[in-house]
């Protein structure tokens, strides 16, 4: 090989290959990737922060501080602060940088290196004479206090509180929905009953299928429990009622719910009822009743016999009950 010739092995071949692809232009797709590059950099610079992102950044922030820092720059700010705890502590003659507990420990862990430190080397006929000592001779005092003991140094800055961010704990999630009020039920009843009207024949022969089954296993779970409860002195409860079956009503309820309600209480089909049963009866609750002769005279009033009826009912059940009772009723039937 001539000695003009370059070592493959050099670096200057490495030189050029740089100084190459520096000089090198570029393609369309690399200047449409940084000037994207840029783009989104400048916007995210000019992008308003959404208030709840401005809201978890204070957050997190003011956790991250600890209470000295607060209070320091509290202070450097000209505004007193109003933390109790803080307040307590400088009075008890605590002061920002120091830990807490005994003051003396440490300072005599921090002085005991410092004197060891000043302390000149040990020479060679010290290690002699240290070599020649039996292994049973203890050290005198003043050894002792020349040997570094090591003292765990406590904390000086506070605990971080650290929050996890995944599951959250009690206290930490959103909080608890409230519960739906009356008029928002039957909101809720009269949308699903008008998508319930929409649906086809199949989604509501598949439905009733469904409900026949429920309504099969929920049975003898109703008796089951009103036997129990009978056996536990309970008079009644509204989760007895079964609108398919009027012999789960006790005497009087329907004249009470009649009289308490302003709309007249309807009774969903039974099974078995073919849609002309159902319409013979739905005529028949519409169809007009004669006039009574009590009604021809508006100052008069009803029997005797009908008023100690509809009394009896109302007095034998509060209209707490009475409440409850009509709206479990309209979601069964809705």
């Amino acid at each position: 090989m001539a000695d003009d010739d370059d070592d493959y092995l050099s670096d200057k071949f490495l030189a050029e290959l740089e100084s190459s692809s520096k000089s090198k232009p570029k393609t369309y797709s690399e200047i449409r990737k940084e000037a994207l590059k840029k783009a989104q950099q400048k916007n995210e610079q000019n992008r308003t922060k959404s208030r709840r992102q401005r809201e978890i950044e204070a957050r997190e922030e003011g956790l991250s501080k600890s209470l000295f820092e607060r209070a320091k720059e509290e202070e450097a700010a000209g505004i007193s602060s109003g933390n109790k705890a803080l307040s307590i502590m400088m009075k008890m003659g605590f002061k920002p940088g120091q830990s807490l507990g005994n003051v003396g420990s440490q300072d005599q862990s921090e002085d005991r290196p410092s004197n060891t430190e000043s302390a000149s080397p040990p020479t060679k006929a010290d290690d002699d004479q240290r070599a020649h000592a039996s292994p049973s001779a203890e050290p005198t005092d003043e050894q002792q206090d020349s040997v570094p003991v090591s003292h765990a140094k406590h904390k000086v800055e506070p605990l971080p509180l650290q929050e996890w961010a995944g599951k959250k704990g009690i206290g930490l999630g959103s909080k608890r929905a409230r519960s739906p009020t009356a008029t928002e039920r039957l909101a809720k009843m009269a949308k699903m009953a008008d998508d319930m009207s929409h649906r086809d024949f199949r989604d509501r022969a598949r439905d009733e299928y469904k409900n026949r089954k429920a309504e099969g296993q929920l049975i003898p779970a109703q008796r089951t429990c009103t036997t129990l409860d009978e056996q536990m002195g309970i008079p009644f409860n509204i989760l007895w009622l079964n609108p398919s079956n009027h012999d789960t009503f006790p005497s009087g309820l329907i004249d009470a719910l009649t009289a308490y309600s302003s709309s007249a209480l309807v009774m969903p089909e039974q099974h078995g009822e073919s849609i002309q049963d159902r319409l013979r009866r739905q005529m028949q609750a519409d169809a007009l009743h004669a006039i009574s002769p009590d009604e021809d005279h508006p100052g008069q009033q009803s029997s005797e016999k009908e008023k100690e009826k509809t009394v009896s009912g109302v007095d034998q059940y509060p209209p707490e009950i009475l409440e409850e009772a009509a709206q479990f009723l309209r979601l069964q039937v809705s």
